[in-house]
């Protein structure tokens, strides 16, 4: 969510986040030194102050130095530990009341006055110190409405090529995203088009006039729980000429997708609804949903795809052949993928299925699962024996001991074996005999695995995937790891493989 508003009032009033995006910045925090806290004296400043300053401060100067190639208004402070408050609401009135930011109006304004000065020639300035990206998050009230659709207008005609707008709401919000600033007649009938490059809108409504072409130059748009009808959506996306990469959140009245270009699509919550994609450019699909429904596609819709993540969540279901019918209707519909990320929970009885699906060129397969502490690991098995010519498989269990028992599972591991696959890595390992007992299974059938990796920490976008969670969502346990050696003497207990074992 940004730095906290005192951390950021060195070159912008204390609500506004800057950063330098010439280059990747170290996540490990720099310590200073006595004589550099002695010279930050101006994060103590009022905000009014900091105002002030920033007002006679001309933009060639503050933009060139990078201190603001980067810039983020928040009308509400919002809590630091909850991202999906702001994505998906809603939060509590009393808590935007009371953690409303006094100078978010004045702050845009002076935005505004400084890029168009800047634009005009006024103070300068040149491509090196062009403003990049501007970002949002207000309350969607009309009082803060005419501010942030000016700071919009001045960011698309001054070339800003990235903008993101979120609305925290207490309910749902009238306010609309402005379409105009971005395709205007200049008075001659010429009509101009932005050179936006990324749009991310969240809570607001976004409607496209006949004609419109002010988003030709987008290659990613990101939608979040939007007040739009289908064929607003539809008439969006056509607008789009250049879009390559694509993420809906809660876009629940879009049920198909067509588009030449698209190369990227994430598709999270769109509702229970039969969804179709048409998209011959795209290679990469994620999608989460409840119930059975899966894209539907054909390999003609999506001839370039090559890797796809699953996640489905099914309610109080009960079916012992349902997982393996699930992994032949994934077969079916995406039979030519490399790459496949398959999340969900494990069901209460899974058995082996007649005839497995085939993944006539899956090489990298990765199951994310959740389950009870004291279930089998071995069913996880099925979703190999399906890529015969697997090559890397990568697994993330999360525990999680409030699930209903798993009554067993039923798996004939005797025949297992598995010729192609060569690195296995387990994440969030434990040292739990589940987890040995499946690790034990892939080195006895797999004769050709030269690695096999166990990692105490989750994956990595695994773990940045729990704080877009509500808190009060269940978490998985935690385990204290067992001594290496005593893991090793289990794993290799009986078993011959030429694998080098890895502790990490």
């Amino acid at each position: 969510m940004g730095r906290s508003p005192r951390e950021s009032a060195t070159a912008a009033p204390s609500h506004v986040d800057h950063h330098d995006e010439t280059g990747p910045r170290s996540h490990k925090p720099r310590r200073r030194s006595n004589s550099e806290k002695n010279l930050d004296r101006i994060s103590a400043l009022p905000d009014e102050i900091l105002l002030a300053i920033l007002g006679d401060l001309d933009a060639k100067t503050a933009v060139s130095t990078s201190v603001l190639r980067s810039l983020r208004f928040s009308e509400v402070a919002p809590p630091a530990d909850s991202l999906w408050v702001i994505r998906l609401g809603p939060m509590r009135r009393e808590y935007i009341k009371a953690n409303r930011l006094r100078q978010f109006v004045p702050s845009l304004r002076w935005f505004t006055e400084m890029i168009k000065r800047r634009s005009d020639g006024v103070d300068g300035g040149g491509d090196d110190a062009a403003l990049t990206r501007l970002s949002i998050v207000f309350s969607g009230s009309a009082k803060s409405a005419g501010a942030v659709n000016a700071a919009i207008a001045a960011a698309a005609k001054h070339g800003v090529r990235d903008i993101h707008v979120e609305v925290v709401r207490t309910t749902w919000t009238d306010y609309e995203f402005p379409s105009s600033p971005f395709s205007e007649s200049d008075g001659d009938n010429n009509t101009y088009s932005s050179s936006l490059d990324s749009l991310c809108v969240t809570n607001c409504k976004l409607s496209i006039p006949t004609g419109f072409r002010g988003f030709s130059a987008l290659t990613k748009l990101v939608l979040v729980a939007m007040h739009m009808s289908a064929e607003d959506t539809q008439a969006l996306l056509a607008s789009c000429e250049s879009l390559k990469i694509l993420y809906l959140n809660h876009m629940v009245g879009v049920r198909a997708l067509q588009h030449p270009k698209l190369e990227e699509l994430v598709w999270l919550w769109p509702g229970n609804n039969e969804l179709k994609i048409d998209a011959p450019a795209l290679r990469r699909l994620e999608y989460c949903g409840a119930g059975e429904i899966l894209p539907a596609s054909t390999s003609q819709s999506l001839p370039c795809l090559e890797h796809v993540s699953l996640k489905h969540v099914v309610y109080g279901y009960d079916l012992p052949d349902r997982d393996a019918e699930y992994l032949l209707t994934i077969a079916t519909r995406f039979p030519h993928v490399k790459s496949l990320h398959l999340r969900y929970r494990m069901p209460k009885l899974i058995v082996r299925p007649g005839t497995p699906a085939i993944f006539s060129k899956l090489t990298v397969l990765t199951l994310s699962i959740e389950t009870k502490p004291s279930d089998d690991l071995l069913s996880m098995a099925m979703s190999v024996v399906a890529a015969p010519y697997l090559v890397t498989l990568q697994t993330n269990v999360r525990y999680l001991p409030s699930l209903e028992s798993r009554n067993g599972v039923v798996w004939d591991d005797s025949n297992f074996e598995h010729n192609s696959l060569k690195e296995v890595e387990m994440y969030n390992f434990k040292g739990r005999d589940n987890e040995i007992g499946f690790a034990r299974l892939l080195l006895r059938g797999a004769p050709s695995m030269r690695r096999i990796v166990f990692r105490q920490g989750l994956r990595e976008a695994e773990d940045h995937c729990r704080y877009l969670q509500p808190p009060d969502w269940l978490k998985a346990v935690e385990f204290s790891p067992r001594d290496n050696q005593l893991v090793l003497s289990k794993l290799l207990d009986g078993v011959s493989s030429g694998a080098r074992v890895v502790f990490v």
